[in-house]
């Protein structure tokens, strides 16, 4: 007799989809949840997970901290970038080789944990905001896409600007960077993934949670003991069904949603910057 082929139920299938796993689980109640056997689907439905969740001070704090962070450091660092390919792409820059090496360099040499957190604490960029946008402000691998997108704009444009008058900066930010969409979303995009979900600096070089940021609360969460860090939030006497699993879920939601919403505005110019940015030049 041929043996019947066993159909993987939703409490397994969500081996290869966990993230719809916690979805589901996030919204599932604490104790319930202990019983095991959640997939795709609550079993039993709440919101008192996100609801306690999102009305502890801490984590409104390290929200605010997380966006201000993302939107700040990304900013800075796309026009910051774009100046400095900009200033490379120009053929009469003196040391145009040499400054393009200076940036070069640091992808292939470090300074080692040890040096930077010194160098930090000589600046005195420990224990404040500023440490997450000043050292993110320039990366070399950003530079080489950039200056190569700007290297294959027709320079006819840029000549007739300088015709009807334009100087460095007019030029730049009325002709490079709106015909330099595509590679400034994706660069964007990449900044704000890596600004959002960064929690090692935090760890590193803050002290105290004044500048906590959402990412860094969910790796202490997942490296500390869970009980422990529900009784640290104070989060025990507010709710007697939130669990250690169900405020994973919950939290890795709250910390993964809001970056993963961007995608949707930035896909259309995603695959083209990150093309053209790389093999043209």
């Amino acid at each position: 007799m041929q043996r019947r082929k066993e159909v993987p139920s939703s409490a397994q299938a969500w081996k290869a989809l966990p993230i719809p796993h916690l979805i589901a689980l996030s919204f599932n109640d604490g104790l319930d949840a202990l019983k095991g056997g959640i997939g795709l689907w609550p079993r039993k439905v709440t919101l008192e997970n996100y609801k306690i969740i999102l009305q502890e001070q801490s984590l409104l704090r390290a929200s605010l901290v997380s966006v201000a962070r993302t939107v700040a450091g990304t900013f800075s660092s796309l026009v910051l970038t774009g100046l400095v390919a900009y200033c490379l792409t120009r053929r009469e820059l003196m040391g145009r080789r040499f400054y393009l090496i200076v940036f070069l360099l640091p992808m292939y040499i470090g300074a080692g944990l040890i040096p930077t957190f010194l160098t930090y604490k000589a600046l005195h960029l420990t224990n404040s905001f500023a440490v997450y946008i000043i050292p993110n402000l320039v990366w070399a691998y950003n530079i080489i896409i950039i200056r190569t997108f700007f290297d294959s704009l027709p320079k006819a444009l840029e000549e007739s600007a300088i015709l009807d008058g334009a100087n460095e900066l007019q030029i730049f930010f009325k002709i490079y960077v709106p015909l330099s969409m595509p590679v400034i979303a994706t660069i964007g995009l990449f900044n704000a993934v890596w600004q959002w979900n960064s929690w090692f600096d935090t760890v590193m070089y803050i002290r105290g949670n004044a500048w906590d940021t959402l990412s860094s609360l969910l790796a202490h969460m997942l490296m500390e003991q869970q009980t422990n860090f529900i009784n640290d939030m104070k989060l025990a006497k507010r709710a007697v069904s939130l669990t250690p699993e169900v405020l994973k879920a919950a939290m890795t939601m709250v910390t993964v949603i809001p970056i993963m919403l961007v995608y949707p505005f930035l896909q259309k110019y995603f695959v083209k910057g990150v093309m053209i940015g790389a093999v043209k030049g």
